[in-house]
């Protein structure tokens, strides 16, 4: 078996909210229907496009319960970082205790957290829940802690981490991450537009944002490289996806998922709507799906 025969797409999905706000957890769940259905091989939730910052410890639990539901415990990498290692062990055990045994921890974040104090934390959650699979989730221009390819190798050797998802990092900054980890680390980027680079450079797979809106895109390119296809062929279709998505902007998200039959509400996070160019844009091409 191949590196690029293993290699997976992981869905980032959105959270859907109603009108006033709230947690729209119905809607969420059909979203977690709709891209099981669709083929994605997993969820990774609820990340950076799942607004976790703006989400309360009993409203990511019901997210992380609801994917569960529609994929199985094996396929839900349950998202439970949070900034200090007390909240983040809190929500590891709740997430555990409900079924998760695939949790990914944020880096510490707002204050950035250097190697050792990382190193505990790590090692504070990992002993928290030994049984579950800890992944370590890397993304320095949101959470300001910067992780060194060397500390990602020391990390590796703790008991219980088995992998990491590295976000808004170059490929080049990726590939430096692939070379320091153990051959058998599981290495997930969050950068969609690398799908098949990324499975050429021995990467487990994409956790993608874009796939909200583009699963069918997505799972045949990935599908293309598991049955050893020439899936660079279609990277004008990922570019375009990405570029129309404004590379993942969680507005443009939510219209496009609104554009393909499915209500996801608008942010709660604070950010400035797209534009009515960039909806017209996203949501033509969305129709032209699958």
């Amino acid at each position: 078996m191949t590196e690029s025969s293993r290699f997976q797409l992981i869905a980032a999905p959105v959270t859907a909210f109603a009108a006033d706000g709230e947690l729209d957890l119905g809607a969420t769940r059909r979203l977690f229907d709709w891209l099981h259905e669709r083929g994605v091989d997993g969820v990774f939730t609820p990340g950076t496009t799942g607004e976790f910052t703006a989400l309360d410890h009993g409203e990511r639990l019901a997210v992380i319960e609801a994917a569960l539901e529609a994929f199985g415990a094996e396929s839900v990498i349950a998202h439970i970082g949070a900034a200090t290692t007390r909240q983040t062990v809190r929500l590891a055990r709740e997430a555990h205790r409900r079924g998760a045994r695939r949790l990914a921890a944020i880096t510490p974040y707002y204050f950035p957290a250097g190697e050792q104090a990382l190193v505990e934390h790590m090692r504070r959650l990992t002993d928290a829940t030994p049984e579950a699979s800890h992944y370590l989730y890397v993304f320095p221009p949101r959470a300001v802690t910067r992780v060194a390819p060397e500390t990602l190798a020391r990390l590796a050797r703790l008991p219980g981490v088995v992998g990491a998802k590295i976000s808004g990092l170059t490929l080049a900054e990726n590939q430096a991450y692939r070379d320091a980890a153990p051959s058998d680390f599981e290495l997930f980027s969050g950068n969609d537009i690398d799908l098949v680079r990324l499975a050429a450079a021995g990467f487990a797979g994409v956790v993608s944002g874009v796939a909200n809106v583009f699963p069918e895109l997505f799972v045949g390119v990935t599908r293309a490289i598991v049955t050893g296809q020439d899936a660079s062929v279609l990277q004008p279709r990922i570019d375009a996806a990405v570029a129309a998505t404004g590379v993942a902007d969680i507005g443009l998200l939510k219209a496009g998922l609104s554009a393909r039959g499915l209500a996801a509400g608008t942010p709660r996070v604070s950010i400035d709507p797209p534009s009515s160019q960039a909806r017209e844009s996203l949501e033509k091409l969305a129709h032209e799906e699958p």
